[in-house]
């Protein structure tokens, strides 16, 4: 079983360390066309890489690159054609787009291997500023393709152990302040003085994201305690540069990516406990953390946590968190959290919460809240609360509150509905929504609440409130400061709606103060009127409704009024229901701006218990005169046309 184990590691290892030929394919499957005539080796290789997009780098001692060729490529590959210049023994390393050549046709055997005893050659030397002449430390010098490299001292020195078996060596140096470069020796015990160009400090928009996401991911307190702060140093010099078919580590840095780690790009990466890596292009396991400086395209499965600090393009599940600095274009599914720096095309899941700094264009779902500082042009679905800092373009559904800005789909919520801007959409909430405007629909248990107008439509079992209301108010009290629209509730209250005070007369109680609260499309009225000031005295409390319409250039009114009054005396307060119902159509002449004279007919009925005549007879003294008499479900109804007159001030 021991033996088998070892077989076993040792084949894993071995595999692991085979040399991806995706990068490569990317430069040398470019079609190319051009012609030279009788050119320069040399420089027909300048106008190959122009033509390219790429940059060479080899050693002129082991090239005849003063040899005239004449050559006539027509949408050839750049394999084809350096196979046609340099032979098929041509060895090559590429790192990002440069291409290095190593061993050509022309590449001469400098050593006998067999002759040698040791296994390794010694390259050292010191690394200079080539304008000042300074030494140069903190900084990395690697061999290409081979993943050995170290880092530069204080006064600017290195030292490689090369394996002797490779001829020709590419030695690369890379620090974020200098240029990036490389340089082809013969292997064997030498030292080297290389001078290296300050960087001119210009990068692209996507190298400045790539950096600072980089730059993030080595800032996470876990990413520290996983990782030595000597080989988050190292491979801050490095971008994703070398590339592999798989890898394997224990721990980061200590796998078969060696201190490269944090410059590969792997299609298959098995992190035991957790790993460091460049980037991953296919699949990638760990049993803790994976941890992706650039990108992670295709999938990675976590125990605990996935960070990637650029682009996820994929599937991301962990047992615990996923944590990116750019954007996510898949599925993200974490026990507790899913962290996104940029933004979403795809769907979070989570026990706890999602958060999103950038644009959400998918599905969020945790079990507790989901966060979005940009607009939500999706799905947010959460136990608790969503929060959209921006707006929310299709819906919001929550057990308890939600937050956005402009609403142009749908806010659901058990208890709270928030909208910071204008709702095009809908808010439906079991108690609350809130918002500033409201050009669609608002509809809740208990209050509906619009800072601004409302243009479309409030729905409410209880109260709705809105700065102008131009649209549909519906619910118990509706409140205000102007309503131009149509407010329908049991109490309107408006500052600047239609309220009047009246003082008037009627042929049952000829004393009379009423006061009108609302719109002139709908108001309420509240009143209340007695016979006199006697003992014995008749009195009544009333509650209606109504509507007005202008008449003519001076703005005279035409009033049509439902009120029901409840008749009561002295002795029998409100021990029994005898009721004045009152339809009347009024005409009101305008006095000046706050006074009118009012008045006109009123259709009457007096509807009673014939049981309370005994103890309310006043009932029978109401009626001026009988049009008629009937009785419905045991009340007598008596029905006649009567009157109102009055002043209307305010």
């Amino acid at each position: 079983m021991v033996a088998l184990r070892i077989s076993l590691s040792c084949l894993i290892f071995f595999f692991f360390a085979q040399v991806d030929t995706f990068g490569q394919q990317l430069v040398l499957k470019k079609k190319l066309t051009f012609q030279a005539d009788n050119e320069r080796l040399e420089d027909i290789l300048l106008t190959l890489a122009e033509a390219g997009g790429f940059s060479f780098s080899y050693n002129p001692d082991l090239l005849p690159v003063d040899s005239l060729i004449s050559l006539n490529v027509e949408n050839s590959s750049v394999k084809t054609v350096l196979n046609l210049l340099l032979g098929k023994e041509l060895e090559y390393k590429i790192s990002g787009s440069l291409l290095v050549i190593l061993k050509t046709k022309y590449t001469d055997d400098h050593y006998d291997e067999s002759s040698i005893t040791k296994k390794n050659y010694t390259i050292d030397g010191y690394l200079q500023n080539a304008e000042t002449g300074e030494y140069i430390g903190n900084t990395t010098v690697y061999d290409i393709g081979g993943l050995r490299s170290t880092t530069t001292d204080l006064n600017g020195y290195f030292s490689l152990e090369i394996p002797i078996r490779e001829q020709v060596v590419a030695l690369s140096v890379a620090s974020n302040d200098f240029e990036k470069s490389a340089m082809v020796v013969l292997n064997k015990d030498q030292n080297l003085n290389i001078p290296v160009i300050p960087s001119k400090g210009i990068l692209t928009a996507s190298q400045g994201n790539n950096r600072a996401g980089a730059a993030m991911v080595n800032k996470l307190k876990v990413v520290q305690f996983v990782t030595s702060e000597r080989g988050l140093a190292h491979s801050e010099n490095l971008d994703v540069s070398n590339y592999r078919f798989a890898q394997a580590s224990f721990v980061p840095f200590v796998g078969t990516n060696l201190k490269m780690s944090g410059t590969v790009e792997n299609s298959l990466s098995l992190n035991v406990l957790a790993g460091y890596n460049g980037a991953s292009k296919g699949l990638e396991f760990g049993g803790i953390l994976n941890i992706n400086r650039f990108y992670s395209r295709g999938a990675q499965v976590a125990g605990i946590g996935n960070v990637v600090g650029t682009e996820t393009n994929g599937v991301q599940v962990a047992g615990i968190f996923n944590t990116n600095f750019g954007t996510v274009k898949g599925l993200q599914i974490a026990g507790i959290n899913n962290l996104v720096l940029d933004s979403l095309k795809g769907v979070q899941f989570s026990g706890i919460n999602n958060v999103i700094i950038g644009r959400t264009e998918g599905i969020q779902v945790a079990g507790i809240n989901n966060l979005a500082r940009n607009d939500v042009d999706g799905f947010q679905v959460a136990g608790v609360s969503n929060v959209a800092i921006r707006d929310v373009n299709k819906l919001q559904l929550a057990g308890v509150v939600n937050f956005g800005v402009d609403i142009t789909g749908v806010q659901a919520a058990g208890v709270i509905n928030a909208s910071y801007g204008q709702v095009r959409g809908m808010q439906v909430a079991g108690v609350i929504n809130t918002s500033k405007s409201v050009l669609s629909v608002q509809l809740s248990g208990v209050m509906n609440v619009a800072t601004d107008t409302v243009f479309g439509t409030q729905l409410t079992s209880v109260v709705n409130f809105a700065k102008h209301n131009k649209g549909l108010q519906l619910g118990l009290v509706n409140i205000g400061h102007s309503a131009s629209g149509t407010s329908i509730g049991l109490l309107n209250l408006f500052l600047h709606g239609y309220n009047k005070l009246e003082l008037f007369t009627n042929e049952i109680l000829p004393l009379n103060a009423r006061i009108k609260l609302g719109n002139r499309r709908f108001y309420n009225t509240i009143g209340l009127g007695t016979k006199g000031f006697k003992s014995n005295n008749v009195w009544g409390y009333s509650y209606g409704i109504g509507t007005v319409i202008p008449v003519g250039k001076k703005q005279n009114d035409l009033n049509f009024d439902l009120s029901v009054t409840d008749l009561q005396d002295d002795d029998t307060w409100f021990e029994t229901l005898n009721l004045n119902a009152r339809l009347g159509i009024h005409y009101g002449f305008r006095i000046n701006q706050r006074l009118m004279v009012y008045g006109g007919p009123v259709w009457s009925h007096l509807i009673y218990d014939p049981k309370n005549l005994e103890e309310s007879p006043f009932l029978l003294d109401l009626e001026p005169y009988e049009m008629y008499k009937t009785s419905i479900g045991g009340n007598t109804v008596l029905g006649w046309i009567g009157f109102e007159f009055g002043l209307r001030l305010l």
